[in-house]
């Protein structure tokens, strides 16, 4: 119970804030439910669309074509398409984030998620064309001429300042096993054989059972070997550590 509460402390801090409310004043109560419920259905007629979206990514999108345009090694250019990616996005900017998970699960850096949830947000396509009705042509081409370099700026700062790691483990739960489809996505997903399996999946299977090695996978690069090394760590951390009520 204790960690229930600490895992959802926004949740239960929420509650205490509306219960208190209600307590205090409950006509300001019910406008802030009717608020509440305002975002609740916008989130329900936006979501099952991303949902259904970060899916696809998931198994439709091989990691390498990820990692080769969102990856740590695509440089400048992973930037420049990242910006594309989230200028071009629809949606509020909340649904920016199961996307953007997906893709920092199939191999996209760190510091390139951040740039397409930060173009999400402020340089969309959209925006711009109300921008310029209202306040000019020139004031929002200058805007975005130096909106564009911070944000790839910020990404950068991330990245070095944040663990991929620790942000790829948040919110599992302890003593949950890590699932072989989690190795799997992060396998090039050729399904060459030439590990000696059948496929991708059968192979991150072995792997995330401690029954294969994940150098056996020769169309793996290092960074995947390593990503792959840390779910199975990860996992065996928690098959091995305490129990927690």
């Amino acid at each position: 119970m204790k960690y229930w509460v600490s895992k959802h402390r926004l949740v239960v801090l929420t509650a205490l804030a509306y219960a208190v409310t209600l307590a205090l004043d409950a006509d300001l109560f019910w406008v802030a439910l009717g608020n509440m419920w305002l975002y609740v259905r916008e989130m329900l007629e936006i979501l099952p669309a991303v949902f259904v979206l970060s899916a696809l990514i998931t198994v439709w999108v091989p990691p390498s074509v990820i990692m080769e345009n969102f990856g740590a090694s695509s440089g400048v250019r992973g930037k420049l398409i990242s910006v594309l990616v989230g200028s071009v996005s629809a949606g509020p900017i909340y649904a920016a984030f199961p996307v953007t998970q997906s893709l920092l699960q199939k191999g996209a850096s760190l510091g390139n998620v951040v740039v397409i949830i930060s173009a999400w947000a402020v340089v969309k396509v959209p925006m711009l064309i109300v921008e310029a009705r209202f306040l000019g042509i020139e004031f929002a081409f200058a805007r975005y001429l130096f909106t564009v370099p911070a944000i790839m700026a910020i990404g950068a700062l991330v990245a070095a300042r944040t663990s991929r790691d620790s942000v790829l483990q948040t919110g599992s739960e302890p003593g949950q096993e890590e699932p072989a489809e989690e190795i799997t996505a992060a396998l090039p997903g050729l399904n060459c054989g030439a590990c000696g399996y059948d496929g991708c999946r059968a192979f991150g299977q072995a792997v995330s059972a401690g029954e294969q090695d994940p150098d056996s996978c020769t169309a793996a690069d290092e960074q995947t070997r390593e990503r792959i090394r840390a779910v199975r760590k990860k996992g065996e951390a928690h098959r091995n550590g305490p129990d927690r009520g």
